[in-house]
């Protein structure tokens, strides 16, 4: 959704609690990487969460709009419980609110992000102006659906033997292209396997005629 105030934001329902989902999130660089479409080169920083401050330095392509860049990254405005803010050094978004909001017995997560205002520049073409504009990050909805997604996933399947290590620890390191195509080598193979079944079983059929 994007208001006249220059921001853009997406709320996600999840399966937590305000005090779980607000754990989650301090892990910004997790939740970066739930991203479908940005694909993190660089992610160097000194704290595993944003609880401890510092500064991030990061490197990525956002695969929705092309921008590719790379800068630094600090947090503001931590609030224990409730949520923060991370401020980027360069580029036409300045800022990403990410908060918790209770809902019901659960909890909603925004991510708001803050844009500095496109303002008209004397003898700017038309094309330099859409140029500055695409910048807008337009991956905010996909990234919220993947955040559900994801909690979704982990309270159902968490309790299986190194299922979030391999979600989180190697799945999502890789870049987002990879994990496309990975996905659609699992389900072809998938596909071919039950294939397989199907024809073994017919043939088994037959021969036990």
């Amino acid at each position: 959704m994007v208001s006249s105030q220059d921001a853009a934001w997406v709320n996600v329902e999840t399966p937590l609690t305000p005090a779980q989902l607000f754990e989650f999130i301090t892990d910004a660089e997790r939740l970066f990487r739930l991203n479908p479409y940005l694909e993190i080169h660089a992610w160097q920083s000194a704290q595993r969460n944003v609880a401890e401050g510092g500064r991030i330095h990061l490197k990525y392509l956002n695969e929705m709009n092309g921008v590719a860049r790379e800068l630094d990254v600090t947090v503001s405005e931590f609030k224990p419980g409730v949520g923060y803010t991370l401020n980027y050094s360069e580029g036409l978004k300045r800022a990403t609110e990410i908060k918790v909001e209770a809902r019901g017995q659960g909890a909603e997560l925004l991510i708001k992000d803050w844009y500095h205002a496109v303002e008209e520049k004397p003898d700017e073409t038309p094309q330099e102006k859409e140029a500055r504009l695409a910048e807008v990050d337009r991956s905010l909805t996909p990234w919220g659906v993947a955040i559900r997604q994801h909690l979704i996933s982990m309270a159902r399947w968490n309790w299986l033997p190194f299922y979030r290590p391999l979600r989180e620890r190697f799945w999502y390191t890789m870049a987002p292209r990879n994990r496309r195509i990975s996905r659609l080598i699992i389900w072809i193979t998938a596909l071919e396997f039950f294939a397989f079944l199907f024809v073994f079983l017919i043939y088994w059929i037959e021969y036990r005629r």
